[in-house]
């Protein structure tokens, strides 16, 4: 059997060493993005980005436009003097003093984020213009078709907030004009154009001051942006740092690349279909250019299109702001899901005063919109409403809290590190649980031992209806408390924290209600108790799947069949839920799922790689770049490899016949997973274990061996009746498995 075992393994190859380079270079160039013109800033402009600094690269009016963003530049006023009184819910009456409508403060120009300036490159391009955008060095190259004007480069330098560019065309520096905003300030000092903005505050926030500065070395252009979050002089570190990176460029070019290098190291996919490969990079380098440690997190848009953002440009928690960092985990880029973490820590405080004034509930309450800055002691606030901006109906879905915290989850999941989930993870999802048992405690009885949750909205439908009648029993809602909860139990328990919440969470855990579902022979699962199927913008019956991940497929077999059946006939508008109608579909391997995720982004890609909310190509698409179809790099990841339950699946959804590879995408418990498909079957498949534990995974074969070291021949692996082999693995050891002839 071992002679069998060795002859039919592929050769041991050890972790590549030195120089970091990505895992498939050929696939990571075939990824960039080229085009033949660059005059419309929805559909062609560039993206550059270090993960705070941001921007737009067009054409208008025979010149290329950098419009450039950063993520702390917020107008995050919040005008609450019109708003009626704060909403609260009378969770055992079934009452609500919500006033429906618009709020004052919604109607306002902010809170918002605001674009910095823009540099225009005078007579840089004539349309069409030839553009390739390197993903693998993070560089954008921007020539006239036809003429032999020596090429623009720009980049986003990734150590640095500055815009490096060399072009030789006449630069200019100009600021944003917006109504709702001061004059920015404009000069020059010692040769370096500059421009200075005050953001005016409120009652509860000083306001900020930001500053940009260009500075030239021939053809070399330096764009510095610096706020009063960095520096109590912005405009004298911008003008330094400007007038220093023009000066020295060379090696910071050397050092950015050398960033992006190490960054493209870190996982590979190669697919046997192009477009989907070149989604995975594209939108995992989108993700980086507006996101990673230490950052604002980026809202709903990636650059700024103009000066009055939808939807206030800021964070949608009933699945915008969530979806948005959802590829980092798979990608093996835990570390750009950091500012969402930091966002919900610093809301904390707040959501723990709204449970108490919204519900009489204790834990935490986090409403729809959330904005950067918010004061975190609620009773020092002076504004109206002590500055509270939860706007009515759609700020009460209590589902919300639970999927907000569910990213902290997730990082310790994919990340194991006890330090992370007892610091951050803990703090959130303790106190969102508490604030569940709490609501439930409250919450009417149903069928003995059950209760009715309610009440609540679901997210995007029906608002608040007579008596209650479509606010009763969400699928999401449900989702949610069941996954809080379990994660809460999971986590005290690896702390050893609690045992009597513990005990209290199992008791929720058996009151909540089954999914709600239409009558009949053949039900389907519905947003609401009672509620007819409808067509959702929110793809809500299908969340208890993903990203509620409460049905798996290793759920029984009518559960499964139930969401089956719901998933394929749920109708949607197209709207918002393309990645998450995906991710639901290869969660439950469902025939097709590629090619559904192929012909939905296929249809929503614009020629500058980005993909539009919906298919339909009406205005809502010109809104901005959205950064939650960024998440399209997990759509594509769940086809190759899944972890929910903390157990491994290789190439789930991906076609037999179609061959793919992958090195070192991420799973639950840490693990980093290699292996490719060739021929109809699964070749081999490498696991790394970065934190030690106990590795569980669906076997690609009848029967496995594993192979724990180069000298060690390969061992047989029994898997059980369905299909699991689970193996103890130790920190830093890697492990090949091949199929036993």
């Amino acid at each position: 059997m071992l002679l069998s075992l060795a002859a039919a393994a592929p050769a041991w190859v050890e972790p590549a060493t030195g120089s970091p380079e990505s895992p498939f270079p050929d696939a990571l160039e075939a990824a960039a993005i080229s085009q033949d013109r660059l005059d419309s800033i929805h559909e062609n402009s560039l993206i550059l980005g270090n993960g705070d600094l941001n921007g737009l690269l067009y054409s208008s009016g025979g010149s290329l436009v950098l419009r450039i963003t950063k993520n702390d530049v917020w107008d995050a006023r919040i005008d609450t003097a019109g708003d009626p009184e704060l909403t609260t819910i009378d969770i055992k009456g079934w009452k609500t003093n919500g006033s429906k409508g618009s709020w004052s403060s919604w109607n306002k120009p902010y809170p918002c984020p605001r674009a910095c300036a823009q540099v225009v490159l005078k007579s840089a391009t004539v349309e069409p213009a030839r553009s390739v955008l390197d993903l693998r060095r993070a560089v954008a190259r921007v020539r006239p078709q036809g003429q032999e004007l020596p090429q623009t480069e720009v980049r986003a330098l990734s150590q640095c907030n500055v815009f490096l560019i060399n072009s030789s065309a006449e630069a200019a520096l100009k600021p944003i004009p917006s109504p709702h905003l001061p004059a920015a300030e404009e000069g020059v000092r010692e040769g370096v154009a500059w421009l200075r903005r005050q953001i005016p505050g409120d009652p509860d926030w000083p306001g900020m001051t930001f500053a940009v500065a260009l500075a030239s070395a021939g053809n070399r252009k330096a764009v510095a942006v610096v706020t009063s979050r960095e520096s109590q002089d912005p405009l004298g570190a911008a003008v330094a740092l400007a007038r220093a990176t023009a000066a020295t460029a060379a090696p910071l070019v050397q050092k950015h690349e050398d960033n992006w290098r190490a960054f493209w190291a870190a996982s590979g996919v190669k697919l046997d279909d192009a477009a989907l490969t070149a989604l995975w990079y594209r939108n995992l380098y989108f993700l980086r250019c507006v996101s990673k440690p230490g950052v604002v997190a980026v809202g709903l848009f990636a650059g700024l299109v103009d000066d009055e953002p939808a939807w206030h440009g800021g964070h949608t928690i009933n699945y915008n702001t969530e979806q948005t960092f959802q590829g980092a985990f798979a990608a093996n880029h835990v570390e750009l899901a950091q500012p969402v973490e930091q966002l919900v820590t610093d809301y904390l405080p707040r959501a723990r005063w709204l449970a108490r004034k919204t519900y009489d509930c204790g834990g935490a309450f986090f409403p729809h919109n959330l904005y950067p800055y918010e004061p975190p002691d609620s009773e020092a606030c002076r504004s109206k409403n002590h500055r509270v901006h939860a706007c009515t109906p759609w700020a009460h879905t209590i589902g919300n809290s639970g999927f907000l915290v569910q990213n902290l989850w997730w990082h310790y999941q994919y990340q194991p590190d006890r330090d992370y989930l007892e610091q951050v993870a803990w703090p959130a999802l303790r106190d969102v649980a508490v604030f569940y048992a709490d609501f439930m405690d409250q919450c009417r009885a149903d069928s003995p031992g059950k209760v009715i949750l309610a009440p609540s909205v679901s997210p995007e439908h029906w608002d608040w209806t007579p008596n209650m009648e479509r606010n009763r029993n969400c699928a999401y809602d449900i989702a949610f408390v069941r996954f809080t909860c379990r994660a809460a139990i999971e986590a005290a328990t690896i702390l050893g924290r609690d045992p009597k919440l513990v005990a209290r969470l199992k008791k929720e855990l058996d009151r909540l209600p089954d999914y709600p579902t239409t009558k009949g022979d053949r039900p389907l699962v519905v947003d609401v108790e009672d509620a007819p199927p409808i067509e959702y913008n929110l793809a809500v019956p299908a969340v208890p799947v993903f990203p509620g991940e409460q049905v798996t497929w290793f759920s029984g077999d009518a559960e499964k069949q139930l969401f089956t059946r719901t998933i394929d006939g749920l109708r949607w508008n197209g709207n918002n839920s393309a990645i998450m109608l995906a991710v639901a579909r290869a969660r439950l391997s469902l025939p097709g799922s590629w090619q559904w995720l192929k012909d939905e982004l296929a249809a929503r890609s614009r020629p500058n790689g980005t993909i539009t909310l919906n298919r339909l190509g009406n205005s809502i698409n010109n809104y901005g770049h959205y950064t939650e179809q960024f998440a399209a790099t997990m759509a594509v990841g769940e086809l190759l490899i899944q972890s929910v339950d903390g157990i491994v699946r290789v190439f789930p959804a991906w076609p037999k016949e179609k061959s793919a590879c992958f090195e070192n995408l991420r799973a639950v418990g840490g693990f980093l997973v290699s292996a490719e498909q060739a021929g109809g079957a699964v070749r081999q498949v490498a696991v790394t274990s970065t934190t030690g534990g106990r590795l569980r995974m669906v076997s690609p074969w009848p029967a496995a061996a594993v192979q724990r070291s180069a000298r060690a021949a390969p061992a047989p692996l029994k898997p059980d009746g369905c299909g699991l082999v689970e193996i103890e693995t130790q920190a830093g050891e890697r492990l090949l498995f091949i199929a036993a002839q």
